[in-house]
């Protein structure tokens, strides 16, 4: 920031790159009574040496003046803080602009009274005092620095003036000396408060980024988990997730000896389906008999997965063994009610076949068992004639359970 620019005593400095939360407590810093209270305390002790040494009219008036300066000051305060929004907009900087060179002014003013006509002592104290307010102002001039750099000026002007006055000549080369100090001071405090509020910006838009970018990556795994366990083409869990599923469905069945059942499915003649209506209407009569499969099992505690070409598979958790004939049952006509008239050539509905087994409450299963298990079942229901559920015999049978499924008594 230029050296002339910074003598505006209405720049708020970072006020285009501040945030608003920052703007606001900057302003309630300079609306502080604080400092002000710190200097009235300083001046009366110098007034009171000067009344000391028998100076009472002059330590009297310098001593009022700057209580006059601290009442003001006090009452901008509390009005500042009894604000009926939080807006701290050019209204409040203006009215802190006019009661800091107000004070600037009284201190001044007080501080010239103090050195003139008055004891070395005093003027040793007022001196002492003049320099710890004027670098303190000087501190605080990050956020104002016009404001600070004028009642710089103000104080250091005024008391010059009674230090000449007074035939303190050697007062005025080394109040221009503290004044070249205090602006090269305040110049250095202005460029760091800068450099302060364009990293503080620079990391909250980074940390933005970064926030954004990490939210896009987390939803970009999750696709790609979700991807890798789904089948491309019908959109159902594929083999790797229907692994996974029975690995922990085995595994809390036989901790808690809950049922699981397993079917394994295949659409009948597909090959010849393939061969008569071509691929494309292969791919969309799978996705219809996915989406029939899906909405059998609708409530269930249940996973559906392609295994395979045109075989599926479901894992029915939690249900009895004559519940989940009646839901493979109830697949085979959901299969069978789905109309293919929308494909190519309107080929004829397609039937499936069902086998099934489930698991005993004595006895842990195995995942390869009730693999093993399924696809027997299924290849006996496809020997048997297809469009039919076979359910696994469990141990103690001796045989399996067959249930051939007939369209017009289903409906």
């Amino acid at each position: 920031m230029r050296f002339f620019a910074l003598w505006n005593p209405f720049v708020f400095v970072g006020y285009d790159i501040a945030s608003k939360q920052q703007i606001k407590e900057t302003v309630r810093e300079l609306y502080s009574s604080k400092p002000h209270l710190t200097a009235t305390i300083g001046f009366g002790f110098a007034g009171l040496s000067a009344a000391l040494s028998g100076a009472v009219w002059t330590g009297a008036v310098a001593t009022l003046i700057v209580l006059a300066c601290m009442m003001f000051r006090v009452w901008m305060e509390h009005h500042f803080r009894a604000r009926s929004s939080e807006d701290v907009g050019e209204k409040w900087v203006r009215l802190f602009v006019f009661g800091s060179l107000l004070s600037g002014f009284g201190w001044g003013l007080s501080g010239a009274l103090l050195l003139y006509g008055t004891s070395a002592e005093t003027q040793a104290i007022t001196m002492g005092i003049a320099c710890a307010i004027l670098q303190g102002a000087a501190g605080r001039a990050y956020m104002t620095p016009g404001t600070a750099l004028i009642n710089i000026s103000l104080v250091i002007g005024q008391m010059s003036i009674g230090a000449f006055a007074e035939g303190n000549y050697i007062y005025v080369p080394a109040f221009l000396l503290y004044f070249t100090f205090l602006a090269s001071f305040i110049q250095q405090m202005v460029d760091n408060r800068l450099r302060q509020l364009n990293a503080e910006q620079t990391a909250e838009r980074l940390f933005r980024e970064i926030t954004e970018k990490n939210e896009l990556l987390r939803i970009a795994n999750e696709r790609l988990a979700t991807k890798a366990y789904e089948d491309p083409l019908t959109g159902l869990a594929n083999r790797r997730k229907f692994d996974l599923a029975l690995a922990e469905s085995l595994a809390a069945s036989n901790d808690t000896g809950s049922t699981i059942s397993l079917m394994m499915i295949d659409v009948d003649h597909f090959k010849a389906f393939n061969d008569t209506y071509g691929h494309q209407s292969g791919d969309e009569c799978l996705q219809l008999i996915a989406r029939a499969i899906g909405s059998s099992l609708a409530g269930r505690d249940s996973l559906v997965a392609r295994y395979g070409g045109e075989e599926f598979v479901v894992i029915v958790r939690g249900e009895a063994p004559e519940m989940a004939i009646a839901i493979a049952e109830r697949i085979c006509l959901a299969v069978r009610l789905t109309s293919l008239d929308a494909l190519p050539n309107a080929p004829p509905r397609q039937t499936i076949s069902i086998g099934l087994v489930s698991s005993r409450a004595d006895t842990p299963e195995t995942r390869e068992a009730m693999l093993a298990a399924a696809d027997a079942a299924l290849y006996k229901a496809k020997k048997g004639g297809r469009n039919r559920v076979c359910v696994h015999p469990g141990r103690g049978q001796e045989q399996d359970t067959v249930v051939p499924f007939d369209a017009a008594k289903q409906a």
